[in-house]
């Protein structure tokens, strides 16, 4: 009869995880991903990201105010926010004050309730 084995420490021990071998596409994918949605993070917004975030915000605005709302009644709206905010000494500091992460985050809301949550 044979002695029972008994583990040794090096037997227990888990093979690290190596990133260099990343072996299926799947695992590639994620890892670009994430380097890009890394380095994007740092990045300020530009000004065109802050115009689309004040239209994203009033065409969500116009149509929680009335659902029927017909596209042109909306388009009209959002030039008059952008003239108002071409005049806002607030609106133009939008590149330093919103950060990406805030700006992703309400890019994606489907409300105004929600888009306001993401820029507290």
């Amino acid at each position: 009869m044979k002695a029972p084995r008994i583990k040794t420490r090096s037997s227990t021990r888990r093979r690290p995880i190596r990133f260099a071998n990343l072996s299926s596409r799947r695992d590639r994918l994620v890892g670009l991903l994430f380097a890009a949605l890394t380095c994007t993070c740092a990045r300020p917004l530009s000004a065109d990201e802050c115009t689309q975030l004040l239209d994203h915000y009033t065409t969500l605005l116009a149509r929680s105010r009335d659902s029927q709302v017909r596209p042109e009644q909306v388009e009209e709206v959002v030039a008059q926010a952008r003239r108002k905010a071409s005049q806002d000494p607030e609106f133009s500091q939008c590149t330093a004050k919103v950060s990406r992460r805030k700006w992703t985050c309400a890019m994606a809301a489907p409300s105004v309730d929600a888009v306001e949550k993401c820029l507290l």
